[in-house]
């Protein structure tokens, strides 16, 4: 559209949750901020985005791997 001088109207990503996958569920019980951000950085790659810093990341699933 834009590039027919048209106006583009703005979007905002929307994240979708599965309320019963096991992770989503272990989350009802208990939650860990950790796992929270590994699964939001894990839908940010999933839709194509980039990380702005990709070494929290990597540190955080190394934290939940161990």
């Amino acid at each position: 559209m834009a590039s027919l001088g048209q106006d583009v109207p703005e979007t905002k990503p929307i994240l979708e949750i599965n309320p019963t996958h096991p992770l989503v569920e272990k989350l009802k019980t208990k939650v860990d901020e950790n796992l929270v951000n590994v699964l939001f950085d894990q839908a940010v790659l999933s839709e194509g985005g980039q990380l702005k810093d990709p070494a929290e990341f990597v540190k955080r699933m190394n934290k939940l791997i161990n």
